[in-house]
């Protein structure tokens, strides 16, 4: 007991700074029980893997060997060298929290970490990627890195931001399940104006007990859509993808919660599809809960992954799969170098089909920001919008929305400082830099 320090006398009095006491919801010690001392302008929370023997490894291909994953200590330093400094010098704080299983959200206290913080403003960074699988405990369990378990994940977001701490990267809690999710996907696919294809959900449960009837379940219910958006006189979506009697049964199975097209699987043939939602759903150590089943689009002759910023299109990757394997996975990606060139090979250098699909883009981008909006109303900085894109005949082209990506999205190997199209934007690290912008009072 003689060598413990003892306390100084009035060391559970020291007056708390004006600054900190104003907002209850975050709670400053104030004394000399809590760590740091000097106050700063911000306090950034940063969630980030840390499993030792599960180390952060990436494809320089997709993401670029500058910026590297958004998960990766690369892409962290960056984000801090090129977002943070310029704009706070030295006057911030991190409190790093390392995540080495799912397990661990559940004993995160947020008043706590809010208790260690102080900067003026705290906010939260998540540097991981939320899915529904047991493949996220580290050691425990076969494990990838940067995977976590949605379920505890997402609650233990909800508690941060309960107690005021907000989320500045990616997005706020119910933005960002929405897209992992693909909750978006069957809820807009009757709304034409987002050229969406349509698409219906089944239970697990349905698929382990008789796949073969969820699959004419889901065959029946795309062809009831189908027929009900056939009659809406306003409709003025793609319509050349639509089945005709004889073929009714091309589909696209797929999971949500899932990156880098893993879980999507094209079929064909009532049996097919069985067997295809068969597999994703019982797939090792997989949670998820529902498949979705979406009526495959006719030809895809290549894909427009479109970099949007503020709701405008800022640079483009143009993209295709070369062909679909025996299982029904998507094959030899390819990217072209610029958009004439994807014109050229893949778009049978129709300029007036082409010029059509560009037009198509630009206007889907902007509704896109206008549901963004609709879903927070704080503006969304940045999201990747994938477009798939068929030239149904010489000077017509039809454009789908394949996907709406959060931040921090593949760069597909653009240099995030050299990228065209924009002096403002550069890449991932660019868009930690506009997230940052506005930071009021509360992170």
């Amino acid at each position: 007991v003689s060598r413990v320090r003892p306390r100084s006398t009035g060391a559970w009095n020291i007056p708390r700074t004006e600054s900190w006491a104003q907002d209850p919801l975050l709670p400053r010690c104030g004394t000399e029980i809590a760590a740091g001392g000097a106050e700063v302008a911000v306090s950034f929370i940063v969630f980030r893997w840390g499993a030792a023997k599960l180390p952060i490894q990436y494809d320089a291909h997709s993401w670029g060997a500058a910026e590297g994953s958004t998960v990766s200590n690369r892409f962290m330093e960056m984000f801090f060298d090129r977002a943070v400094m310029p704009r706070f010098q030295y006057d911030y704080e991190v409190l790093s929290v390392f995540i080495q299983h799912s397990d661990e959200f559940a004993g995160i206290s947020p008043e706590l970490l809010a208790s260690l913080c102080r900067g003026r403003s705290v906010c939260a960074l998540y540097f991981l990627w939320p899915i529904q699988g047991q493949q996220s405990y580290g050691d425990k369990l076969a494990s990838v890195a940067g995977y976590v378990d949605a379920d505890p994940f997402f609650q233990m977001v909800t508690r941060m931001e309960a107690c005021g701490i907000h989320t500045r990267w990616p997005h706020t809690v119910q933005l960002w399940r929405c897209l992992t999710s693909k909750e978006w996907v069957p809820s807009l696919c009757t709304a034409s104006q987002y050229h969406v294809p349509l698409t219906t959900r089944l239970s697990k449960s349905l698929v382990l007990a008789d796949p073969r009837q969820a699959a004419r379940h889901a065959l029946d219910a795309l062809s009831l859509l189908q027929a009900e958006r056939r009659r809406e006189a306003s409709d003025g979506g793609p319509r050349n993808s639509d089945w005709t009697y004889c073929q009714r049964d091309k589909v696209v199975v797929k999971l949500g919660y899932s990156y880098e097209g893993l879980d999507v699987k094209v079929a064909q043939g009532e049996q097919a599809i069985a067997d295809a939602l068969y597999m994703l759903v019982t797939q090792p150590c997989y949670k998820n809960d529902c498949v979705y089943v979406q009526q495959r689009v006719n030809c895809v002759h290549l894909e427009v992954r479109c970099f949007v910023v503020s709701g405008k299109v800022v640079d483009a990757l143009y993209t295709r799969f070369a062909r679909i394997d025996c299982h029904g996975f998507m094959r030899d990606y390819e990217k072209a170098n610029s958009g004439t060139d994807a014109m050229r090979d893949w778009f049978f250098n129709d300029q007036a089909a082409w010029q059509s699909a560009m037009d198509q883009i630009q206007l889907l981008s902007h509704r896109w920001h206008l549901w963004l909006l609709a879903q927070s109303a704080e503006p969304t900085v940045s999201v990747r919008i994938d477009y798939m894109l068929e030239r149904v005949s010489p000077g017509k082209a039809d454009v789908w929305t394949g996907e709406v990506g959060e931040q921090g999205y593949s760069m597909g190997g653009i240099d995030p400082v050299l990228a065209p199209g924009s002096i403002k934007y550069k890449g991932n690290a660019g868009m930690a830099m506009h997230c940052l912008h506005n930071m009021g009072a509360h992170g």
